[in-house]
């Protein structure tokens, strides 16, 4: 409390002692708040103020209003006022100690912040006994004790009322940092930037108003605040950065106003509760990982001036179930609905140019793909682990990929490059048990025929040159396989999880062999190949059985 003109500026103890006693020098860094904003009341014994004050700065530090009494004023005015102070105050921190168990207004205080139901915090400065017509008052109560300084004040600012703080750290129109763990805040009008880390991990955070003058959300500024509920990105906010609300995993909803806003990589990454989104028609990209694993993301409307999709923005949203790319999309990035087990359906539109690898990964439901004639850039392994796959279809004026008639269903299915010189994915769902790779195929893309459960037998034409990664990965019944003269190379996992496969042949033509090419399947298989061969040393320092080509047909 500020000395006023009618108190002595001289300090005295509540009972005759020396004339100058030690408390008399101690100051607190602060005077005491007489404002209107919601402020915690210090009640104590003036002998203690060597005890009392340096936590009082303590939590000065870290922005807390407190009024407390540095006057040792008597009388039945000085008592009123005590009155009005608990009346008024959000609640009472209460030092403990022989002589505040001792002082007939630390019990008054005690007594008056009962009678107006205040939240009373204790803190234990020594190993007083409370006196038994305390005891009840103060049981049950949060507390704390006075021997560890750090341990202390961390405690207070995770239990105390936050409404008593001031909360955020503002300099000129920029708010740098939010000391708080309180449920709600507003920002005041007129804060044009929130720092990186300003929010970061203010987990009993519910709901925030951001005012309408800002334009910049930081770095991570709100990242793991997990209990913040929704937010409103105001029509003036023209950046929000990257993590910004990462791993916010209580946030259900999300309003983004602004057509020019940028969103940084991952900004709402893990939000797994996030089931409504509201984006600007005028946004044009969605960089990496903006909405990655968001689990509980069933249906997302698309902006329609969007061109970019970027890397992995809607990885593992497991309940996402249809999606329709907007005709302005030009560029779906790699990993961009990677695990997205419950999409059934993606729709494409004319303008459609690229898509990139693994670009729907695991996409375990998805039945059809149907790609317009715009594409002209299909990266590896775009549908990867897609089970259910049947059908592939190409637009028949698309200049740079095909898809071939499956022979038994009679639709078209398998895809490949226009003129067939690469075969890009085969169906995982096919009901074939048997394919005859065409003989203008020179390569065998990456994860070609990944999940093909149902084919027993692949033959390879002496076209190919290259077996890409992963291409027959997990063909559960593929039982045998010889591979060509012209292959030279035979790239990582290429029978990885083939666990039905017995017989592989590999002539000595083939000269790079890539790591794990049998992993699953080692102790079944039995590479046939040269004597001294690089495919013989393979299968020794691997552990793989082998035989001789010579013996294939015994």
């Amino acid at each position: 409390m500020v000395v006023t003109e009618e108190k002595k500026p001289v300090p005295v103890t509540e009972k005759p002692v020396d004339a100058k006693p030690a408390y008399v020098q101690m100051r607190t860094k602060f005077e005491a708040y007489t404002g209107d904003e919601p402020y915690l009341f210090i009640s104590y014994s003036h002998r203690d103020t060597a005890k009392v004050y340096p936590i009082l700065d303590a939590l000065y530090d870290k922005k807390y209003r407190m009024w407390y009494d540095e006057s040792c004023e008597t009388g039945n005015d000085f008592r009123d006022e005590l009155r009005v102070r608990i009346k008024n105050c959000e609640a009472v921190i209460l030092f403990v100690s022989e002589a505040s168990m001792l002082s007939p207004f630390c019990g008054m205080e005690i007594i008056v912040a009962r009678e107006y139901g205040k939240r009373l915090y204790p803190i234990y400065l020594d190993g007083v006994e409370v006196p038994p017509s305390f005891q009840i008052l103060l049981a049950n109560t949060h507390h704390g004790v006075a021997d560890n300084m750090e341990k202390l004040v961390r405690s207070m600012v995770r239990d105390l009322p936050a409404a008593a703080m001031d909360r955020l750290t503002i300099e000129n129109t920029t708010l740098k940092k939010c000391e708080d763990n309180g449920r709600s805040i507003v920002v005041d009008e007129g804060i044009k930037d929130i720092c990186a880390e300003a929010f970061k991990n203010r987990r009993a955070l519910h709901t925030i108003k951001l005012p309408e003058s800002l334009e910049n959300i930081g770095f991570e500024s709100f990242r793991g605040c997990t209990s913040l509920e929704s937010m409103e990105i105001p029509e003036n906010t023209i950046r929000i950065g990257e993590s910004a609300f990462r791993d916010c995993t209580n946030m259900r909803s999300l309003n983004i106003k602004n057509n020019c806003i940028k969103i940084g990589e991952r900004a709402f990454e893990n939000c797994a509760l996030l089931s409504e989104v509201k984006l600007p028609e005028g946004l044009t990209e969605i960089y990496g990982g903006v909405f990655n694993s968001c689990k509980s993301l069933h249906s997302i409307k698309l902006p329609k001036n969007l061109t970019i999709m970027g890397e992995s923005a809607f990885s593992d949203c497991i309940a996402l179930e249809s999606v329709d790319i907007p005709e302005s999309t030009t560029k779906i990035d790699d990993l961009a609905f990677n695990g997205c087990v419950s999409l059934t359906k993606i729709e494409f539109h004319e303008g459609l140019k690229k898509i990139g690898k693994s670009a729907f990964k695991n996409c375990r439901v998805l039945h059809t793909i149907e790609l317009p004639s715009s594409v002209t850039n299909i990266s590896n392994a775009p549908f990867r682990g897609c089970e259910a796959l049947k059908t592939i279809k190409v637009h028949p004026k698309n200049k740079y990929y095909k898809s071939e008639p499956n022979k038994r269903e009679g639709s078209d299915h398998v895809l490949f490059n226009k003129n067939k010189s690469v075969i890009i994915a085969y169906p995982a769902s096919s009901r074939e048990v048997q394919y005859d790779i065409p003989d203008s195929v020179m390569l065998i893309s990456d994860w070609a025929f990944c999940e093909c459960k149902k084919l027993n037998r692949i033959t390879i034409p002496d076209s190919v040159h290259e077996i890409g990664e992963g291409a027959f990965c997990n063909c559960a019944l593929l039982d045998e396989v010889e591979i060509p003269d012209s292959v030279e190379r035979i790239d990582d996992c290429a029978f990885r999880g083939c666990t039905n496969l017995e017989k592989v042949v590999i002539p000595d033509s083939v000269k790079e062999l890539g790591w794990g090419i049998f992993d699953g399947c080692e102790t079944k298989v039995t590479v046939y190949c040269e004597e001294g061969s690089l495919v013989q040393e393979y299968c020794r320092r691997n552990g793989i059985r082998e035989a001789r080509i010579s013996e294939k047909d015994n």
